[in-house]
């Protein structure tokens, strides 16, 4: 696989039209969960298919999508960016607190977004509220650029948010 390295310019335009919204990514995975994850192991039947802290970063929209078998760090592009990014490629994206490694998605039905894994099960998380609280804690530490001084990986990012729980 290809990795790139992305700098977004540190501009936010609260107007910049994306291609998906979060309230369309959010539809698309409900629509997942009941068309492909029905009865299967690894869905955590205590949570519900969440966006949250879907804000402007850049020309882009950034937040966490919580769903019952996984939770990631999304990037919603831009119209018109989202084609330059082949499915499966690796983008690296400076974020306030460091770069974060993205992966490209291509969906059928919503285009291609970036996708950065926070956790690839959810089984050990609770409920909603528990989950909830994660995301929220995710976008403020992503957003903390006291974290840029070094690579922040998606475990640093972690540590740092169970240090905060401690």
């Amino acid at each position: 696989m290809q990795t790139r390295t992305r700098s977004f310019p540190r501009v936010a335009d609260l107007n910049a039209p994306t291609v998906i919204s979060s309230d369309a990514l959010v539809e698309r995975y409900i629509s997942i969960r009941r068309e492909r994850m029905q009865g299967l192991p690894f869905v955590n039947q205590a949570l519900e298919v969440e966006a949250i802290g879907f804000c402007p970063f850049n020309e882009h929209q950034l937040g966490v999508l919580i769903t019952p078998w996984f939770m990631n760090l999304v990037i919603l592009l831009k119209a018109g960016i989202g084609s330059t990014f082949p499915a499966g490629s690796k983008i690296t994206v400076r974020l306030p607190s460091g770069p974060i490694e993205f992966t490209a998605a291509c969906d059928e039905e919503l285009g291609t977004f970036l996708s950065a894994v926070l956790f690839s099960s959810v089984g050990d998380i609770p409920d909603q509220i528990t989950a909830r609280d994660i995301a929220q804690e995710v976008m403020q530490e992503v957003f903390n650029p006291a974290h840029n001084e070094k690579t922040m990986s998606r475990r640093a990012l972690f540590r740092q948010t169970e240090a905060a729980d401690a």
